[in-house]
């Protein structure tokens, strides 16, 4: 049965823009040009096990299965006892996880939820934004490569005090997801092979067709497809070269968590999104050439939908580390060059040598640094983020933020270890006093001509809702987030920046949590 509709339904929510004086076309170019980054965290809050959440899954789908009006007698009794099991199953389960969990347990944990809601649930949410938009009179669909949704995770990534997160914990989380992802992808792609039986195609297609379908293949890799395709089936030629590099890029990832090396060569697997769209948009134009658009919007799109939401990566890990660490880090460097401690500069002497540095080309220290436990665990964090594939991290954030210095010293650290594809960094700001701080921080950020330079008029700011409720109280707290981020706004907006607010709302109420499209409405207006 349908659902009722509720203020945060998609159709209604576009017809209440409607309402407000926006033409479809408005509404249609502001969903293609925005994008709502959901992150996962790992938190002692989500103390439920997941051997329980299944059960309660199993318990919940006998009764909606049990209340069915067209049930039998027969499938009555098989329910009432499959659901009396899944009972006694969750009753006989310890409800109480005996040992602590390893970053590895909580990304795999992460994971279970792209397995089972996540992976499905993207392609039909954006269907049903289809029909929302083909309702207020907008005849297209979302374009498949302006994703609505993206996904980012902090499990492995987030060592803000946690000492379990180390740089090896990191790069196997990073492989873990890729794996899974080739794995979803790989899961899928033989049926979409089964589906694309059309013989209709344009010159571009079957020229590629029939090299593809002359090329010899590993039989054993497939269930449907074991002889040669048929000439007049040109479209199951190009996914069946998908599949074969998806399988390779699958068992590279394996082998590296497992051993660290891989005897899969490089080039027999996927190493970047557009050469894995490529293929799949070839066959989605040649369907549309041909008259065939519906058939292209059905499992096609889908897919295509996937790989743009989720890339190679499956998610995007973001590295958060406390602003006193890279501090310890810089002072060692400092003190290593006989230039003094950095701990006891000024901000605006930090701010002078890290712009200095950050303009010229020398390296900055060599492998006789003195490094402590700490400091050699961020440095070797940084290697790992310049080791593995760029497109597995997402930003790099600083917690307990309070200065421009912090952003200049991440971004000097990036360089030096070679990283050549920097993280986007981004200031967390948590306390009180330092959300007051934020714009002006911000402002002299954006007044760096190197710095404006390095972000090219994007910036990503994170405020903390958690840690300034319990340093403030939550009225006093709610009051400076709305002042910053209206302040954070105008200073952006001054010196022509596009702003991105990240907002570290956690699930429960005591760490900011709420009803997200009521938190979303009580935003500042700009």
């Amino acid at each position: 049965s349908a659902s009722a509709t509720t203020e945060s339904d998609i159709e209604e929510t576009l017809k209440r823009l409607l309402q407000l004086n926006k033409t479809p076309e408005e509404v249609f170019d502001a969903l293609k040009n925005q994008t709502v980054d959901l992150v996962l965290t790992a938190h002692p809050t989500q103390s439920v096990r997941r051997s329980l959440l299944q059960k309660f899954g199993r318990i919940r789908d006998c009764l909606t299965q049990l209340y069915a009006k067209d049930i039998t007698p027969d499938d009555k009794q098989e329910l009432d006892e499959a659901l009396q099991r899944e009972i006694q199953a969750a009753f006989r389960t310890d409800e109480i996880r005996r040992t602590p969990p390893t970053p590895q347990d909580e990304m795999r944990a992460g994971m279970s939820y792209f397995h089972e809601t996540i992976w499905k649930g993207v392609p039909k949410f954006l269907r049903r934004v289809d029909t929302a938009l083909k309702n207020i009179g907008i005849n297209e669909r979302v374009p498949y490569n302006a994703p609505l949704i993206q996904f980012s995770s902090w499990m492995g990534g987030d060592r803000d005090g946690n000492p379990r997160v180390t740089p090896e914990v990191t790069r196997d989380v990073c492989l873990l997801a890729r794996m899974m992802a080739a794995n979803l992808y790989f899961s899928q792609i033989e049926d979409l092979m089964f589906e694309m039986s059309m013989w209709r195609c344009n010159e571009e297609l079957r020229v590629r067709a029939e090299v593809q379908r002359c090329a010899k293949r590993d039989a054993k890799h497939y269930i449907e497809f074991l002889k040669q395709i048929p000439s007049n089936e040109p479209y199951r030629a190009i996914p069946r070269d998908v599949r074969d590099k998806l399988y390779n890029t699958r068992e590279r990832a394996r082998q590296l968590l497992s051993s660290g090396v891989s005897d899969i060569p490089e080039d027999s697997v996927f190493t970047s999104v557009d050469q894995f769209l490529e293929p799949l948009e070839l066959c989605y134009r040649s369907l549309c050439d041909c008259g065939d658009r519906p058939i292209a919007d059905g499992s096609l799109l889908d897919f295509l939908r996937q790989v743009s939401t989720f890339g190679l990566a499956l998610v995007k890990l973001d590295i958060r580390q406390e602003s006193d660490r890279h501090t310890d880090v810089l002072d060692a460097i400092t003190q290593h060059l006989g230039i003094g401690s950095y701990k006891e500069w000024s901000e605006d002497k930090r701010q002078e040598w890290l712009l200095s540095e950050l303009s010229g080309k020398r390296p900055l220290f060599g492998h006789d640094l003195p490094k402590t436990e700490e400091i050699a665990d961020v440095l070797d964090t940084f290697k790992v983020i310049s080791e593995l594939p760029h497109d597995s991290f997402g930003a790099y954030i600083i917690s307990m933020a309070t200065a421009p210095s912090d952003v200049l010293a991440v971004e000097l650290l990036q360089r030096e270890c070679g990283i050549t594809h920097p993280l986007r960094v981004v200031p967390l700001f948590e306390k009180l006093a330092d959300l007051e701080n934020a714009p002006a921080s911000v402002a002299r950020l954006f007044s760096i001509e190197w710095y404006r330079n390095r972000i090219n008029g994007k910036q990503e700011v994170m405020i903390g809702y958690s840690d300034s409720g319990k340093d403030a109280g939550r009225l006093s707290a709610a009051w400076q987030l709305y002042k910053t981020q209206e302040e954070l706004v105008k200073v952006a907006k001054e010196y022509g920046v596009k702003l991105t607010m990240f907002h570290g709302r956690g699930g429960t109420v005591g760490r900011g949590g709420g009803p997200t499209h009521l938190a979303i409405l009580s935003q500042p207006p700009d």
